[in-house]
């Protein structure tokens, strides 16, 4: 089968792109022939099909004026990236088109493109952005709601990266697509990580019998787990608003003899350092990857994920779970799907303040549940969560839409 992968990036910037990268590998070791479509991008990986990518476009802080207009003019229908998909279908004779984001920086004006070629679509629904113009959804209660938000109100609030600008072309752009119908009428089958997200969808009108739930997995034998600690709860991620590392702290402050390591950056770190001065157990360490980050999980007592929005699927859960560690988060978005409450982990309201400590005590000082819940969460990795059937249900979509067409 010949397949085309469609993302705005083709480097590792992100999920999205670890997550193209990873299924990229594994069709290719299944035999099949992957082709990437992405923007020109300096930091671009290497491929004989770069000249067909469409050029640049940059949407982070677009500036008023007539660069923005044109910003703003490809974001919602890019007749360049129209016209070079065109191109590559022509030179490759794809069977599926499997896009992922694609957003502003493509735009859905390629799914023309491939409707005219009659090219099926499947896609992987990676974030929350088909039903919101902004990418987050906060918890009830945690934050603002921005799913319905005006073009007046966005654009003051100036909700999307702290600019006038971006924000207007991000709601504009995001209300013009929907009112298009341009995914809902032309991808074929819509990958959803979590039945959460699926049921907003569903209740923003997509179709439901195009959506399916596939949840994400991890192959378990990347890491050796580890059912005993060297003491310390881990919190790894991204330091930000919506992510609630306050809670830790807040949990810090009322167990002074329990330890807490947080691995990432972001734009709180700052703040967080300055409340984290006032508790000397909690240790932040920056950024951690590959095998450092591997044996920060497989020390830990389990992995804290204590989020104040509707996480979708986040991989952080499966790698402490290969790790053989709990977890205790927050009860909001995909990650009930993931953490079976009292089996694998403890599930708490994200502002329980009392239910998070008493949480974090529970499997602070009893080793036999910590250690039974860290078994029963890497079986989970090894069984339902396996990388494997997630490719699988992949196929089984690039297969189904084949007949379909």
């Amino acid at each position: 089968m010949t397949i085309i992968q469609a993302n705005k990036f083709y480097f590792l910037r992100g999920g999205a792109e670890r997550y193209v990268f990873d299924l990229t590998t594994w069709l290719e070791s299944e035999g099949h022939r992957v082709i990437p479509f992405a923007m020109q991008h300096t930091e671009n990986r290497s491929t004989r099909y770069a000249s067909f990518f469409p050029s640049y476009v940059a949407t982070e802080r677009p500036r008023l004026g007539l660069g923005a207009l044109k910003t703003v003019g490809r974001m919602l229908y890019s007749l360049e990236a129209r016209r070079r998909l065109a191109s590559l279908l022509v030179d490759t004779h794809p069977d599926v088109c499997h896009i992922h984001n694609i957003y502003t920086q493509l735009s859905p004006s390629i799914l023309h493109t491939l409707a005219d070629r009659r090219v099926p679509v499947v896609m992987t629904v990676h974030d929350y952005h088909l039903i919101t113009p902004h990418y987050n959804l906060w918890a009830e209660g945690c934050g603002p709601d921005w799913s319905h938000v005006g073009l007046v109100r966005g654009t003051l609030s100036r909700f999307h990266k702290g600019s006038y600008a971006a924000s207007f072309a991000q709601i504009f752009t995001y209300k013009v697509h929907r009112q298009l119908r341009l995914y809902e009428r032309f991808v074929y089958r819509f990958q959803t990580p979590s039945d959460f997200l699926r049921r907003r969808m569903i209740a923003e009108g997509f179709p439901a019998e195009k959506i399916e739930v596939n949840h994400h997995g991890i192959d378990p034998s990347v890491v050796k787990p580890r059912y005993d600690h060297d003491g310390y709860f881990l919190y790894v991620g991204r330091l930000s608003p919506e992510k609630g590392i306050e809670t830790i702290l807040t949990v810090a402050r009322a167990l002074p003899d329990v330890r807490f390591k947080i691995v990432g950056r972001g734009p709180e770190e700052q703040a967080l350092h300055r409340l984290g001065h006032a508790c000397p157990n909690v240790e932040f360490v920056g950024f951690q990857s590959g095998d450092a980050l591997w044996e920060l999980y497989r020390g830990a007592r389990a992995l804290l994920l204590p989020s104040r929005w509707h996480e979708n699927f986040p991989l952080t859960v499966l790698e402490a779970m290969a790790a053989g560690k709990p977890v205790i988060a927050s009860r909001v978005g995909g990650i009930p799907e993931m953490v079976e409450d009292h089996c694998t982990g403890i599930l708490v309201s994200p502002l329980d303040m009392h239910g998070w400590a008493e949480a974090v005590a529970r499997l602070a000082y009893d080793e036999d549940m910590r250690a039974q819940f860290g078994r029963q969460a890497r079986l989970a990795t090894e069984t339902t969560f396996h990388i494997r059937h997630h490719y699988a249900r992949v196929l089984a979509a690039y297969e189904s839409v084949l007949r379909k067409n």
